[in-house]
């Protein structure tokens, strides 16, 4: 695992990369309509409680929430961690992270990648920052949750705040979860849960009864963003 390594020490070609996705990111963020329903007071909150919280949104619709996070939360100096894979897109990932400000840990988020979950905890505990886990990342299978997002719930004490998007225009990219990019002038739905507390003395068992209960919510704020954008679809 490595945190927040100095940009210096990441290859040119995928600081490019970076710079340029970051920079169409803030570009199109002032073109999209954004609607955010479902529990938007935990979601609007975090700027000014600075509470932390262990936000979880899908990995293919990291972008649509990323312009919220611009737009509202990283530009109001909101205190803000994200995981990111040690492999070559988690590195791109990790790269747009450190160029708009916030901290970067590298790693996984199973129960496996210990290291991983070690820095999200640093990063949460210590130095009070809310932190963003991608629960189907970094390889898939595309919207399976696994298991690290309530462990480090449980570790930290913090709870989950299940989020999902989706957009009225979009183009996907072809990688192993179909990442998806809203277009430039699209509506935006952006879908908050309600929050879920995993308790300290959790075991295994019901550490997997959690992961169950994040998977069902994120399915279903899923199919929420996307369902008045399939209305929009039917009537025409």
């Amino acid at each position: 695992m490595a945190t927040d390594e100095t940009l210096s020490k990441v290859p040119r070609k995928t600081r490019l990369i970076a710079f340029l996705t970051l920079a169409a990111i803030k570009v199109f963020s002032f073109t999209y309509r954004l609607r955010v329903v479902g529990h938007p007071q935990h979601l609007l909150g975090l700027v000014g409680r600075g509470d932390s919280v262990v936000v979880a949104c899908w990995h293919n619709r990291m972008f649509y929430f990323a312009t919220y996070i611009y737009r509202y939360l990283l530009r109001n100096r909101f205190k803000l961690a994200m995981m990111s894979s040690d492999s070559k897109d988690g590195e791109i990932g990790a790269t747009i992270g450190k160029y708009a400000g916030a901290k970067v840990v590298r790693g996984s988020s199973s129960r496996r990648g210990a290291s991983g979950l070690r820095g999200l905890y640093r990063a949460i505990v210590k130095d009070k920052h809310s932190i963003i886990i991608l629960p189907d990342g970094s390889k898939g299978p595309v919207y399976e949750a696994k298991v690290g997002v309530a462990a480090l719930a449980k570790m930290t004490g913090k709870p989950i705040l299940p989020v999902s998007c989706w957009a009225s225009d979009y183009w996907r990219i072809r990688s192993w979860d179909r990442m998806i990019f809203p277009k430039p002038f699209s509506r935006i739905m952006i879908t908050v849960g309600d929050l879920i507390e995993v308790p300290r003395r959790a075991d295994d068992e019901q550490l997997e009864v959690y992961r169950q209960r994040v998977q069902v919510e994120l399915d279903a704020l899923g199919r929420a963003a996307e369902e008045p954008f399939k209305k929009v679809c039917k009537r025409i």
